[in-house]
């Protein structure tokens, strides 16, 4: 297996971190992360990965080692989907594929519809499918009562609570299931209380969910519908859909007609996995990326 280093890549006005395995090999492997991970949550795959291609695994913006450009303003979307096209350029890749998970997820997908020339294969891992997504937190009352975290994420101050006791609350709702059945080391665990502590990291990290357009909906606001175009979410490159079907956090109704908006997709789901796919089935993961790029190559 190839060693991980770390470089920063001057993208725009801000500076990303990147890990990667496999600098000297052809094609490029993007892979982005969701919240609240940092490149860590792509340490299993990168080595592996970077065997046969040049694996890349940046902190997104506001996260751990990359940049805090400071403002709500500065996480929308399309600031989002410049720093994946330029990280790419950085790396000298016209053409690149594209592993994602959670928010990274939203990010691809937004890549993929702005960007379809430069993608050459989209790997999303529970990750949904923006217009589906936003019509499920308008209609679907098991979506929006899951999601009123998405809620609580838009108050102000909120970090001090999150931080609170070495980001307690943070490590028990996301990974201390996965700690306590060794699926996570006190190694891991430690990474992400120091990645979260961050200066200035808990705020840039919220700040993706402030600057969104999509919230649940309240009892005033549901059933309204999105009022978004279905047209203008139709991603047009190869994808394959990697699916936990044990996620808390999104419901199977994103997966259902999600053909109707990618016109060469793959779904495989993953019995008994939860939202956290890249720390429950690693293995799996890494096959299904491996595999599916080989298929395409």
């Amino acid at each position: 297996m190839t060693t991980i280093s770390h470089k920063r890549a001057k993208i725009g006005d801000i500076n990303l971190h990147y890990a990667e395995c496999g600098e000297g090999n052809e094609e490029l492997v993007l892979m982005l992360h969701g919240f609240p991970e940092f490149w860590y949550c792509w340490k299993d795959q990168l080595p592996v990965v970077g065997e046969k291609y040049h694996a890349v695994a940046p902190d997104m913006r506001g996260y751990n080692l990359s940049d805090k450009p400071e403002g709500v303003k500065s996480y929308r979307i399309h600031h989002l989907i410049g720093d994946v096209i330029g990280l790419a350029d950085h790396l000298g890749q016209d053409k690149f594929y594209l592993v994602a998970h959670d928010w990274g997820a939203a990010i691809a997908y937004a890549v993929a519809i702005a960007h379809p020339e430069r993608i050459k294969g989209l790997i999303i891992m529970n990750g949904p499918h923006p217009y589906i997504f936003a019509e499920l937190l308008n209609n679907n009352e098991e979506q929006i009562a899951h999601s009123q975290y998405m809620a609580y994420f838009q108050n102000a101050g909120v970090e001090a609570d999150i931080l609170k006791d070495n980001s307690k609350w943070l490590m028990d709702w996301t990974f201390r299931t996965h700690i306590d059945k060794g699926q996570m080391t006190k190694e891991d665990e430690e990474a992400y209380r120091a990645a979260w502590a961050q200066p200035g990291a808990m705020t840039a990290m919220l700040n993706y969910y402030r600057a969104s357009p999509l919230v649940p909906a309240t009892s005033e606001t549901k059933g309204r519908g999105s009022g978004m175009d279905p047209e203008k979410f139709k991603v047009h490159v190869p994808t394959l859909v990697l699916w936990g079907d044990a996620d808390h956090a999104l419901v199977k109704n994103n997966i259902t007609g999600i053909e109707e908006f990618i016109d060469n997709v793959t779904v495989k789901m993953l019995p008994g996995v939860t939202h956290w796919v890249t720390h429950e089935a690693p293995e799996i993961v890494t096959e299904e990326i491996l595999g599916f790029i080989s298929a395409l190559e």
